[in-house]
């Protein structure tokens, strides 16, 4: 008798069990189709309807081709300071082959030649910083809109200087024969702007 109440009672334990988690699962179910469908819902509300493109996307102005369409033009001379810097060129050179001070080595050029600018930069910031010098950081356009920036293999350097003084330093670029520089920009790592200046 009393086993038979045992077993009664572990039995109706074990369907009561399975009816909770039956239960449980077939509300869980439910609960979860219904998130996924609200969220369907919201979906279907913020997508655009057919033909409305919504906001006009600004687009980056495209550079003009230059008369012999050869490539974009160079950009116009904008003034001489990147935020950080003043920059001026003191002179331009062109030679064969460069002895760079700094590592001790003579380079060949890849091109045909070296154009070197020779570069004063007045820090007009609030602290000591470095002035636009690494490749990236200077680039010379010709006018018919080619861009060449300063030679990886050259150590070009600048001092980092504090406010209100200036360094003179040089940049060198492996260029074809016939390369002249119409604009030089400048843009230390730093900088909020971008120098352009005259080349010459």
């Amino acid at each position: 008798m009393e086993t038979r109440l045992v077993l009664t009672a572990l039995i109706s334990a074990i369907v009561a069990l399975a009816v909770g988690f039956l239960g449980g699962w077939f509300s869980y179910q439910a609960y979860l189709s219904a998130s996924l469908s609200d969220i369907a819902a919201g979906i279907e509300e913020d997508a655009p309807e057919a033909g409305d493109q919504g906001e006009p996307v600004e687009e980056e102005p495209v550079a003009e081709e230059s008369g012999d369409g050869v490539g974009a033009v160079a950009p116009e001379a904008t003034g001489p300071s990147d935020g950080l810097f003043e920059y001026e060129i003191d002179g331009t050179d062109t030679v064969d082959a460069y002895k760079d001070e700094f590592c001790g080595e003579t380079h060949q050029p890849s091109g045909e030649r070296f154009i070197v600018l020779e570069i004063t930069a007045t820090n007009i910031g609030d602290g000591a910083s470095m002035p636009a010098v690494d490749p990236g950081e200077v680039t010379g356009w010709t006018e018919d809109g080619r861009a060449f920036e300063t030679s990886w293999d050259v150590c070009s350097f600048a001092d980092e200087i504090n406010p209100g003084t200036s360094t003179r330093y040089e940049v060198v670029f492996d260029v074809p024969k016939g390369t002249e520089f119409a604009v030089v920009q400048l843009s230390g790592y730093e900088a909020p702007d971008v120098a352009v200046i005259a080349a010459g």
